[in-house]
């Protein structure tokens, strides 16, 4: 009798188990959704990158190269390696030629385009301006064709836009594990985002900002295939030994 007791309750609790395995689980994917939701929209929102002080930068004026520093009309183009741009100062200003110093500090790259042509409007009649931040890069890590740091040298440039330049996902790539890490206040906040998502929600395709890491998570069977290629390098060795042994040995 005590036997049969003991069945029927292991077999109860065995059903109430599984019956609530599947709830439970349900209920931690809701928070977690919910969590990265909240992230997404207080961290995440699109918003053009911010010029900051110690930004490099270079300001190009269409047909006034006298007026252009690393301009895009002359033999000088800017970029990092060949030195010519300007500094954004402490104070968040730049000093330009004829005008002066300018406050470009807090505002994003089609603000300060806008800002420039209002001051040089003074000087030239229907200025073109384009400016471009050479010191704003994101990191890409992990299951990506050409991992790197890549420059964001558009206004705004989208997570996939990113994956694209780091040469899309390699066949080991875990599609729902792609993690967007940006510094708030000095602390990583972090944004799991899965692939299909991604294309299929535009929210999740966020605008990446100056020293983002994007991080693409390894499925389980790179490890199972590199396993078996260094059992396979291995055993190859020892093969190679053997017939040595036997060559000599005879």
């Amino acid at each position: 009798m005590l036997l049969r007791v003991t069945l029927f309750t292991i077999i109860c609790v065995s059903g109430l188990i599984s019956c609530s395995s599947p709830k439970q689980l349900f209920e931690k994917e809701a928070r977690q959704a919910e969590s990265q939701r909240l992230i997404l929209q207080q961290y995440f929102r699109p918003r053009a990158p911010i010029i900051q002080p110690g930004d490099k930068l270079t300001i190009s004026i269409w047909g006034h190269d006298e007026l252009s520093i690393g301009s895009i009309n002359t033999n000088f183009n800017s970029s990092e390696a060949t030195g010519r741009w300007l500094v954004v100062d402490n104070e968040g200003e730049v000093n330009l030629p004829q005008i002066g110093r300018v406050k470009i500090g807090g505002y994003d790259i089609k603000e300060v385009n806008y800002l420039l042509e209002q001051k040089y409007s003074e000087l030239i009649k229907d200025p073109i301006i384009n400016v471009k931040v050479l010191s704003h890069y994101v990191t890409v890590l992990g299951e990506v064709n050409a991992p790197g740091r890549y420059q964001l040298d558009n206004e705004r440039v989208s997570l996939v836009e990113i994956l694209g330049a780091a040469g899309g996902l390699t066949p080991y790539s875990k599609n729902d594990d792609i993690k967007v890490i940006r510094l708030v206040n000095q602390q990583p906040v972090e944004l799991d985002v899965d692939f299909t998502s991604l294309v299929a929600y535009a929210e999740y395709n966020v605008d990446l900002q100056p020293d983002d890491v994007v991080y693409v998570g390894a499925t389980g069977k790179k490890f199972t295939d590199e396993k078996l290629r260094r059992v396979t390098n291995f055993t190859g060795i020892l093969t190679g030994i053997a017939l040595v042994a036997s060559v000599f040995l005879k």
